[in-house]
């Protein structure tokens, strides 16, 4: 039973994580569109900036913020089933959309250059 907790928690708190993954990135994209006033070309030079790194860094920071929010969330919940090892928990929770990440950022240098 303790196992079936687990990875329904896993499942969810995964799911949890990339949802506001994504939130922080689109705020990010509102934010700044309405502060900086952005246009077609003012986003181009953000996210050409030093070959790329703009880009990079749009995506990197809302999963630090996203990492920060989800460590009290998913320790709360796997103390709420039980588990023994909540922070080996959340790390299983974090693993998924670092590797995501991980692997897709090097893809998006080829993409980049097309534009």
């Amino acid at each position: 039973m303790g196992i079936i907790l687990f990875v329904v928690s896993y499942i969810l708190l995964s799911m949890i994580c990339s949802a506001l993954y994504v939130g922080f990135l689109l705020l990010l994209f509102k934010v700044m569109k309405k502060t900086l006033n952005m246009n077609e070309e003012k986003w181009t030079g953000l996210f050409k900036y030093k070959e790329g790194q703009g880009l990079r860094f749009m995506m990197i920071f809302p999963f630090l913020i996203t990492s920060a929010v989800m460590f009290p969330v998913s320790i709360y919940s796997f103390n709420l089933i039980n588990f023994e090892y909540t922070v080996l928990g959340y790390l299983a929770v974090i693993i998924l959309p670092a590797t995501i990440l991980t692997f897709n950022l090097p893809k998006l240098k080829s993409i980049e250059n097309t534009f």
